[in-house]
């Protein structure tokens, strides 16, 4: 698996500049610990998956409410006209740059039924706005053939393997299975950071110390994984 880009792509953005080095002051001395170089972004994340009558999953919905930071240097990068805040266009366009730049890295998203890759289609709906100051993103990928959710095995990775951007989420009540999930479980795995490191430093260094133009090879081990159980 190839290391996602961060949002902006290669657009010339103030946004990126800031947040660089906003963060690099606060780490201090990176070099020491490069490991602990990113994330630059956070995302606080909602995920539901639909199932339909058979008991299939058929849809992956996202809801992604950005970091305060992130969210209030966008109107840096995309108030136009210069009002102070960003209307629809404003957000189309944000909504554009977006979409491009995280269709060529999956959405951050892997889906996987047992040991098999499940493709997906591009979103729709892909919402963008601003709530209470937040940059929130909603999307709907729709499965490209329905999966069952037993013994099988079905999980969702919704995850940056280079932490250049954090998703997170944030308990068990982040994750819901509607459509006829009544009997469906859930576990959120997180990355053992501290046995990645063990087993392989100087890789993991290389993840985290990445800069957003750069490609570094990740394996799922450095995914969140949501697994899920829904007996028949």
């Amino acid at each position: 698996m190839t290391r996602y880009f961060p949002l902006y792509g290669n657009r010339p953005a103030a946004a990126r500049k800031m947040l660089a080095g906003g963060l690099a002051a606060a780490l201090g001395a990176v070099a020491v610990q490069p490991v602990w170089a990113h994330p630059h972004v956070w995302i606080e994340a909602n995920l539901e998956i639909v199932r339909n009558d058979k008991g299939e999953a058929t849809q992956i919905r996202h809801v992604w409410r950005f970091d305060e930071l992130f969210s209030s240097s966008l109107l840096l990068d995309f108030d136009n006209n210069g009002n102070g805040q960003l209307d629809e266009k404003e957000l189309e366009e944000i909504a554009k740059v977006t979409r491009e730049s995280l269709s060529e890295y999956n959405f951050y998203t892997e889906v996987r039924s047992g040991s098999d890759i499940v493709d997906f289609y591009e979103p729709e709906p892909y919402i963008i706005d601003i709530k209470d100051g937040q940059l929130l993103m909603i999307m709907a990928l729709e499965l490209t053939k329905p999966q069952p959710m037993g013994k099988e095995g079905f999980k969702v990775a919704v995850s940056d393997p280079t932490y250049y951007v954090a998703v997170e989420l944030p308990d068990p009540t982040a994750v819901t299975v509607s459509g006829n999930g009544k009997t469906c479980t859930s576990q959120i795995v997180v990355p053992d950071f501290d046995e990645l490191y063990a087993r392989d430093a100087k890789r993991l260094e290389e993840l985290f110390a990445a800069g957003p133009d750069e490609k570094v090879e990740a394996s799922e081990d450095y995914l969140t994984w949501v697994e899920f159980s829904c007996p028949a």
